[in-house]
């Protein structure tokens, strides 16, 4: 496998997993009872590091490597969508993840998570697109 079908690979691997979370995880947050959010929090932000964490770190490895050995414009553009996912990911999911956890079950917290996540769900896509083909 080349580092561009590699690169492929793991951008769709990320296109799938944060359609599921938006469309499907983080709106079931809400109905989740407030008395058992917050384990139930915990679980799965130790579960889903495990999955996501790592196809984060490849996509930029990988990427990084493409566009070191074949700069493109294409290319130059999915690395800004995978800076724009990290930096909504810094400074929207991850403060917005943490209250849940401080503080429980909160609605306007949980509607934010889903309205901001649409970030990370645009640039992600947008990543994997930009790169097939390039």
């Amino acid at each position: 496998m080349s580092i561009a079908e590699a690169s492929r690979l793991v951008s769709f691997g990320l296109v799938v997993l944060i359609w599921i979370v938006q469309l499907v995880v983080y709106p079931g947050f809400d109905p989740i009872a407030p008395e058992r959010l917050v384990s139930w929090h915990a679980r799965y932000t130790r579960a889903i590091t495990w999955i996501v964490g790592p196809l984060m770190l490849s996509q930029v490895a990988l990427l990084g490597w493409l566009l070191h050995d074949r700069p493109s414009p294409r290319l130059g553009l999915a690395a800004a969508a995978v800076a724009v996912a990290w930096l909504a990911t810094a400074f929207l999911a991850v403060p917005a993840h943490d209250a849940l956890q401080a503080d429980g079950h909160d609605a306007d917290v949980i509607r934010r998570l889903v309205a901001t996540n649409w970030i990370r769900t645009v640039a992600w896509t947008l990543a994997f697109l930009l790169q097939i083909g390039a």
